[in-house]
């Protein structure tokens, strides 16, 4: 689990500075780097491939195992947690992510095709590695640990754990980002030069 775990946050990283280039080179009004963002993409796409395979090899090896924990996880899956997971993590966030990207290697397409491809892939698996972590996180919470009842979760509000908190935290990177690109803009600032270094530069130049 752990290994799965940095795989796909491998996976989450990558898309997410996919989405944020192309999203801030947009907001600037400036044009993609068609071959920088094929390159993010391949990255993305041979993670994502070994990410699947470590989780479908966690899968398996559950299955052979069968323990007492199989019947309760079996039973989650086919009942509470069967849209976060089967509709959510595995079809939109894994199947329809690799498929996109797969095109993109394997097909060469027009620049705004690749582009809105690379977009919804990105998108999609930043929601399908959300719903991993709380099938993992949530999910574990949903049934007892001597395994002889279920549980029910219910999330409030304004408490510590609550959603106005989760919200913050998760925007809170996308503001820290915001300083940092003010204050160490990562890219030069294309300005009109001043009066006075227009007369310094000499007539024949």
């Amino acid at each position: 689990m752990p290994v799965v775990f940095i795989f796909s946050a491998m996976v989450s990283g990558i898309a997410g500075v996919m989405l944020l280039y192309m999203a801030t080179t947009k907001l600037r009004g400036k044009q993609i780097d068609m071959r920088c963002v094929d390159s993010i993409a391949m990255y993305l796409f041979y993670t994502f491939i070994i990410d699947f395979s470590l989780e479908m090899l966690d899968l398996i090896h559950r299955i052979y195992e069968a323990d007492e924990s199989f019947r309760s996880l079996d039973f989650m899956v086919h009942t509470r947690l069967y849209f976060s997971h089967i509709v959510v993590q595995i079809c939109l966030g894994t199947v329809i992510p690799l498929i996109l990207l797969a095109i993109t290697q394997m097909v060469r397409l027009p620049e705004i095709v690749r582009k809105r491809m690379y977009a919804s892939a990105g998108v999609l698996s930043l929601i399908g590695i959300f719903a991993m972590r709380w099938n993992v996180v949530i999910g574990g919470q949903l049934f007892s640990k001597s395994f002889l009842g279920y549980t029910s979760y219910k999330m409030n509000l304004a408490t510590r754990e609550g959603l106005i908190v989760a919200i913050a935290l998760t925007l809170l990177p996308l503001g820290i980002l915001w300083v940092l690109i003010k204050v160490l803009p990562p890219w030069p600032e294309d300005r009109a030069p001043h009066p006075a270094e227009m007369q310094a530069i000499p007539a024949g130049d």
